[in-house]
């Protein structure tokens, strides 16, 4: 029910166990008593009612996920679904700093995040944008990133104008969602550039659960032999979430229609799902795209760069060296 986030969801819910245990003791007159102990057990007690609090925050922000996920299906207003999409977006870059938090506070592994980054750059800041690309996959080769699906593609005069890739492993949507957004690039007074970055979870399709399948069987009605209207060869595959139904009766076997019925069925819903998680992501880069005013910029008179959300990262010269990237980084994550 809770994917990549099930085993950090059980560790909570195991280190909570004794949080009302531990409230009913600071109520004991004896305790009070003993101003050591008591303010002993109250700090026992904040830090597991902390661990209580980030647990519902993430598990309501995974059933809010499931709830507009479910909305897509009653809707055909295009508008609204890309709301929806928006929304879940959020949703997922929220789930993954809420299990980053448990995770710090439990001392557990964190959890291999999945995300599809894309660049977007006019000819004035496609410098600085490549770059900074170069930097961001420089940094995540350093954390045991894996970058996969990497594309550039080139506008019609030579300059790079897009770049997008897939990076996968630990809290790598929580260090590169601070960098989002449409930032500008001056090279004057009065003129910019833009310089697009976004970021956004990519699930894998996931594997049908057999308890999501209804599977019948009945006569075949079609040509097949001595088999038919004899033996129950012909079979339904219904997938009970979504209502699609497969029916196969080509094959003289029952084990052979239900092979194929199951490919058949297995092939639609994973194609259901891919667009459906490819509209996802292209509602939610075009909202970090539709950022204005981003805190990030980028001068090229002066190859300098400016981050107003960090002292130390006013006009700085730009491109940064990987040990500077990373301190900005861990900077971003911080605030």
């Amino acid at each position: 029910m809770y994917g990549i986030y099930g085993d950090i969801i059980n560790a909570t819910e195991k280190a909570i166990v004794c949080l009302d245990e531990t409230q009913e003791l600071l109520e004991y007159p004896e305790v009070q008593a003993d101003k050591a102990y008591y303010l002993s057990i109250l700090s026992k007690y904040n830090n597991l009612k902390s661990l209580s609090d980030t647990l519902s925050a993430l598990k309501s922000a995974l059933e809010e996920e499931q709830t507009y996920t479910d909305m897509l299906s009653d809707t055909s207003c295009e508008e609204e679904r890309e709301d929806i999409y928006r929304e879940v977006s959020y949703l997922k870059r929220t789930q993954s700093g809420l299990a980053v938090s448990l995770s710090d506070a439990l001392g557990c592994a964190r959890v291999q995040e999945r995300a599809y980054c894309r660049f977007k750059f006019k000819e004035g800041s496609s410098k600085f944008g490549v770059a900074l690309h170069a930097l961001i996959k420089s940094y995540l080769l350093s954390k045991d990133v894996k970058i996969d699906d990497e594309k550039i593609a080139l506008a019609n005069s030579g300059y790079v104008k897009e770049i997008s890739f897939i990076a996968e492993g630990v809290d790598v949507i929580t260090r590169l969602t601070p960098l989002a957004g449409t930032h500008k690039v001056y090279s004057g007074q009065s003129k910019s550039e833009d310089l697009r970055f976004a970021v956004t979870p990519s699930a894998r399709v996931e594997k049908i659960s057999e308890n999501d399948l209804k599977i019948d069987v009945f006569h075949s009605n079609g040509a097949g032999g001595q088999n038919i209207n004899k033996v129950e060869t012909a079979v339904r595959v219904t997938h009970l979430p979504t209502g699609l139904c497969v029916v196969c009766q080509d094959e003289r076997s029952q084990l052979k229609n239900k092979n194929r019925a199951l490919e058949t069925i297995e092939k639609r819903l994973k194609d259901m799902r891919e667009q459906s998680e490819k509209k996802r992501m292209e509602a939610d880069i075009y909202a970090q795209f539709s950022k204005k005013n981003t805190p990030i910029s980028f001068d090229a008179t002066g190859n300098t760069m400016t981050d107003t959300r960090l002292k130390s990262f006013l006009k700085i010269p730009f491109p940064l060296t990987d040990s500077q990237f990373a301190q900005y980084i861990n900077g971003l994550i911080a605030l």
